[in-house]
């Protein structure tokens, strides 16, 4: 009996040390694909955000701009806002469509509805963009309309 338990006993001394390279092995593999999720989830929720406010802020500025202002300027200080948000949100305007459009075809009258729409490409966490190829993971879009008001 005896002879026994030293061959148990020394069975549990010939694996000492292996739980910590499990462990170290399981941990690299659950928390790669873990901090991969946030980095998509993180790039999907910025850009959701960063859509958002540059479709307002652009509608916002083409219909306060005032009515000294011509058109090309109105839409160019539009332009100008929509990209200002969406780089505070680290958004490059590669990524990025900005889009203007009134129902009743013109922009200038009082009572005109402007709308803008920003769609936002959200490019795969880690993985480069290569000649012609995008690597997309998901698209975001955003429409803002305001009324325009002489």
């Amino acid at each position: 009996m005896s002879e026994r338990l030293r061959c148990r006993v020394g069975a549990f001394h010939a694996d000492t040390g292996s739980s910590l390279v499990e462990f170290v092995m399981l941990a690299v593999l659950v928390l790669i694909p873990v901090i991969y999720f946030i980095l998509g989830v993180a790039g999907v929720q910025a850009a959701a955000y960063a859509s958002v406010g540059a479709s307002d802020q652009a509608a916002k500025m083409y219909v306060g701009g005032g009515e000294d202002l011509v058109p090309g300027v109105r839409a160019a200080r539009s332009q100008a806002a929509a990209t200002a948000a969406l780089q505070d949100f680290g958004i490059a305007p590669t990524q990025t469509q900005i889009s203007m459009s009134c129902p009743k075809g013109s922009c200038d009258e009082d009572g005109d509805l402007v709308t803008f729409t920003v769609v936002v490409r959200v490019p795969v966490p880690l993985i480069p963009d290569m000649g012609s190829w995008r690597s997309t993971l998901v698209t975001v879009s955003s429409t803002s309309t305001q009324v325009q008001a002489g």
